[in-house]
Order: C-alpha cells, then sequence, then structure tokens
C-alpha cells in the first residue's frame, strides 16, 4: 500500500530521512531524505533489515546496513502507528557519518555502540530480561548467541583498526540480514556479538539461525579493493520457562562459544551443564594456588634417568605434585596448563626451581658424574623478559652451578615462540644451563629447529616408546629421530619405558637414556635418597 494522501506531506518537507514499513519491514512510503539516504533500497515493497518495536509502546532504535560495499550503517529509530486499522511504523534514518548535535549525540551513544549503531549491553540485558520474564517464554523457546570473530586480532594487526571496524560493520550488517524483525543483535565489544532470538518453537530453530549466520560470515569480503576471509565461532543457549536469568544466559553462551573455539573454530556449540563445572573447576584451581604454596600443598616428586650405556642414573626430572584439600584427582596435566593460561604459573616454576635445586645439594653424591637436575619450563616463561634475571637470583639463593642444571621445553613452544626462545636459549646456554626438548614428535616437528637452537637432548615421547617392541612403524621413526639426533651431537633420552621388551628395544636402537616406571617411578625425597643409595 503507497501512502501518497496529504497528511504525510510534513515528512515530505522534513530535512529527516523518514519512510514507513509494514509488519514485513516492507517500505509503503518514503521521503525526499530517505530517498536520498536509501538510493535504490528506497523503491516501494523493498525490505528493510530492521527490527520493530514489539509492542505500541515501545521506542526502538538500533542500525542496519543498505550496502555492504560502503560497510557504514545506517541508524534509525523505529515507532509503532497504526493508520486506518493497519498497524504500520515510523522509521527516522540517519546515516553514520552525519554529526549529530550534542543533544542528539550523547542520548544515542549511552544506548548504543557508536561503530554499527546496535543496542549496547545495557539495552541487550533490558530486552533479554524482558524476554525472559514474559508470558510467551512459558510457551515458546528464547535463545541467546554469543559470536566471537576466528583470528580478527591477525586482521587488525595487519590491515590496520581503520579496515578492521569496516569489516566488523559489514559483519554486523551480515548477522543482521539473517535475523527477524523480532530478534535482537548487539555488538558486545571488540569482535563479540550477542543476539536474542524469540518465539522459537524447537532448539533446532537457532540451531539452523546460528549456522545460517556463520556460513554468511565465512563468505568472503570485499572492503575498499582488498578481499578479506574470515570466520566466526558461536555459543547458544536458551530457557523455557519465565525466569530471571539474562546475565545467566549470556555467562552460558560465552561459555559455549569457548568450547566452539577449542572444537576447531568456524562451528557452534550448545551450552552444556558440564562446560560450567568445568570452567568453576578451573577457577577453583586458578584461585587456591598461592594457598596451596603458603599452606605447603605441593611437593615435588624426582624420576630417575638412566643411561642405558653404564646403567647409572645420569639425571632428575623434578615433577610437581598438588594436594589440593577440596579437588580430587588433580594432576599436573590439569592444572598447569590452567596456571599458564592465568600467569600464575610463574611463582609456582620458582617455587618449584629453588626447592629442586636445595634438594640437588643432598642427591648430587648419590648420582653419575656429569648428572643434571631437570626441569620444565613453560612458554609463559620464554618471552618474559626477566626470565633470565629471575633464574640467575635462583641459582645464587640456591648455590647450584648453571652446568648442573637442566631445563626442558616443548616442542609446541618452540613452534609458537621461534624467534624469541632461541634468543633465551642462546643466553642460558651461555651460561653453562643445558636445554632439553621434550616430547618430541608430537608437534609435527619442524626439523629445522634441531640446527638452529641450543639444544643437548631430544626425550622421544612416550607415544612412540609404549608397545615399540611389537611396533614396526614406531621402531622406524624412533630409529630416525636417533639417528638423526646422533648426526647433530644431540643425546636421545626415551621416555615412559615400562616393560623390559620395550627397554630392550630403545637399547637396541641406540638410545643414550631411558626414564619410566620399569626402572624407577617418580619418587618423593626421603624415598628417592633410599634408592639412590641401594644403586
Amino acid at each position: 500500500m503507497e501512502y501518497t494522501c496529504a497528511r504525510y506531506e510534513i515528512f515530505d518537507k522534513s530535512r529527516i530521512a523518514t519512510v514507513i514499513v509494514d509488519r514485513d519491514c516492507a517500505i509503503t512510503y518514503a521521503n525526499q531524505g530517505a530517498k536520498l539516504l536509501l538510493g535504490e533500497h528506497a523503491h516501494l515493497g523493498q525490505h528493510l533489515a530492521l527490527q520493530l518495536p514489539s509492542d505500541e509502546k515501545e521506542f526502538l532504535s538500533s542500525s542496519f546496513q543498505v550496502d555492504e560495499r560502503s560497510g557504514q550503517p545506517v541508524y534509525y529509530c523505529a515507532i509503532s502507528v497504526t493508520d486506518d486499522e493497519c498497524q504500520q511504523y515510523l522509521i527516522y534514518l540517519h546515516p553514520f557519518n552525519m554529526k549529530l548535535s550534542e543533544s542528539e549525540h550523547l542520548p544515542f551513544l549511552s544506548q548504543h555502540d557508536p561503530l554499527t549503531g546496535l543496542p549496547n549491553r545495557t539495552q541487550f540485558i533490558k530486552r533479554l530480561q524482558r524476554h525472559c520474564l514474559s508470558e510467551s517464554c512459558e510457551k515458546m523457546l528464547t535463545a541467546v548467541i554469543f559470536l566471537d570473530l576466528d583470528g580478527f586480532k591477525a586482521i587488525n594487526d595487519s590491515l590496520g583498526h581503520e579496515m578492521g571496524d569496516k569489516l566488523l560493520q559489514v559483519v554486523a550488517g551480515r548477522i543482521r540480514n539473517q535475523l527477524r524483525n523480532s530478534d535482537t543483535l548487539t555488538r558486545l565489544s571488540g569482535d563479540e556479538f550477542l543476539m536474542i532470538l524469540t518465539g522459537l518453537e524447537a532448539r533446532q530453530d537457532a540451531a539452523i539461525v546460528t549456522q545460517r549466520i556463520l556460513d554468511d560470515i565465512a563468505r568472503p569480503y570485499k572492503i575498499e579493493s582488498t578481499d578479506i576471509y574470515i570466520t566466526a565461532s558461536a555459543g547458544v543457549t536458551y530457557c523455557k520457562e519465565r525466569m530471571n536469568r539474562a546475565e545467566v544466559m549470556i555467562q552460558q553462551a560465552d561459555i559455549a562459544m569457548f568450547e566452539a573455539k577449542r572444537a576447531g573454530k568456524n562451528t557452534f556449540q550448545w551450552f552444556d551443564k558440564s562446560f560450567n563445572d568445568e570452567l568453576n573447576r578451573a577457577l577453583a584451581i586458578r584461585n587456591s594456588m598461592q594457598k596451596g604454596i603458603d599452606k605447603d600443598q605441593f611437593h615435588l616428586v624426582y624420576q630417575p634417568q638412566i643411561c642405558l650405556a653404564s646403567n647409572t642414573v645420569c639425571g632428575l626430572e623434578a615433577l610437581i605434585r598438588w594436594r589440593h584439600p577440596d579437588i580430587e584427582n588433580l594432576s599436573p596435566a590439569e592444572f598447569i596448563p590452567i596456571l599458564e593460561s592465568s600467569g600464575q604459573v610463574i611463582p609456582l616454576s620458582y617455587w618449584i626451581m629453588r626447592q629442586a635445586f636445595r634438594d640437588w645439594k643432598q642427591l648430587k653424591p648419590l648420582l653419575a658424574e656429569g648428572a643434571r637436575m631437570s626441569v620444565n619450563v613453560s612458554t609463559v616463561h620464554i618471552t618474559r623478559s626477566d626470565f633470565i634475571e629471575q633464574l640467575e637470583k635462583v641459582i645464587i639463593d640456591t648455590e647450584i652451578t648453571p652446568s648442573e642444571i637442566k631445563l626442558e621445553i616443548t616442542e609446541s613452544m618452540m613452534l609458537r615462540n621461534a624467534q624469541t626462545a632461541v634468543a633465551t636459549l642462546d643466553k642460558l646456554t651461555d651460561m653453562g644451563i643445558a636445554i632439553a626438548l621434550d616430547d618430541f614428535g608430537t608437534g609435527f616437528s619442524n626439523l629445522r629447529y634441531l640446527t638452529q637452537m641450543p639444544i643437548s637432548d631430544v626425550k622421544l615421547d612416550r607415544s612412540f616408546i609404549r608397545g615399540i617392541d611389537a611396533n614396526n612403524a614406531n621402531q622406524a621413526i624412533v630409529r630416525g629421530i636417533i639417528g638423526m639426533a646422533h648426526e647433530l651431537g644431540l643425546n636421545t633420552v626415551a621416555e615412559g619405558v615400562e616393560t623390559v621388551a620395550e627397554k630392550a628395544m630403545v637399547q637396541q636402537l641406540e638410545t643414550d637414556v631411558m626414564q619410566g616406571f620399569l626402572e624407577a617411578t617418580p619418587m618423593r625425597f626421603a624415598p628417592l635418597v633410599e634408592f639412590l643409595t641401594r644403586r
């Protein structure tokens, strides 16, 4: 229906771009200002990607994207009106680059994201809270989607923040185009977006919309003649009963989004209670680390390393254990990555070094000549500028000689921080400290690192040693690694040797050193002294 009667002349003469749309967001009237702003998109019957007020009392403001090529949003305010018993919506428009007066500028920015014009977090929570408490929530599902772009920082760093901002504007437009008039889209911060889907009949409805959004985001972008490719990960949760849980739903969707990242990105995950339990457990571990040190909950165990040629103990590896009073079955494989992610592994690592180096004074006389104390070093240390300075303080305090220390680093760490690591490792080697490459073979090994880095030992991951006596493929791999290492003048260490047959095979393959349960399990200090004395 086209409205051309006299009562709309006021809009014809208005400087403000104005359109009237029906329930389907199809234009039924557009004034001259709107035609100038929207161009070909101002034709009668043209559908705009707007969100409409949910009732006659609501005054709704947001943004939509007219043309993806420009990437710039158009801000709008929508008001419900009734004309001849026909529901219509009056839409006031203004372009992204329009200079608002101070009186208009501040109220708008208090409720909207200045980059995309989308409602901000405060407005999002208000709308979500209203949906969660409405009667319709008992009959239909309300879903929340938390979406984060994959690798957006790399685009900002390589192409600049201005290009990154334009990409975010286009992404916002693509998402909005996949949503219904009744749905809500918000840019939370950075490259994070939140969505509310209301009136859903089943969970699958939200899954379909989410996948459609991810597929659309993954389409190539052309911004200022630059081709850009990016994907996104999303987490989805829903409620099917009336409750006051807006913030909880956002948190659940956020947790599920991180699970989607862990699952390989460019996908979505539904929130599961187990995700929340895992998060709470990780939080408890982080929060109790310092108390664990203060309350002597940590202790070290040492695993002997056996020289296969002389059958002597030529080294010890210090391993951390945590007797947590509240968390059962807490292994280093679980708590070390959590502490690394929070940076708390740094004080714990220095505690490990101090304790291990102090114990070394009493253990050294029981070991073969040239033996060393091995301590694992996190990637967090290697990338810190003060690591060597702090290590030197520990060496002075414990009176250990650098030539008695071996630091173990992981192959995956080298792959991520090769340039920084080489400089640090060179300085450590100059001090007389030996470097062992741990878990070798598990990180799609870049063999070039073996020639460029000052490494003295290559530790073969236990996955290659387990059952090696009956596994021809692993025998071939280990034989190749040992041959290459020996050509480069490196020692080889077989980890996880647990059977006589495995020991015989690694000896046959000319491995230099072994460690594993067959010869010795990790031991506390007193049992270790007993073991070494007997040997």
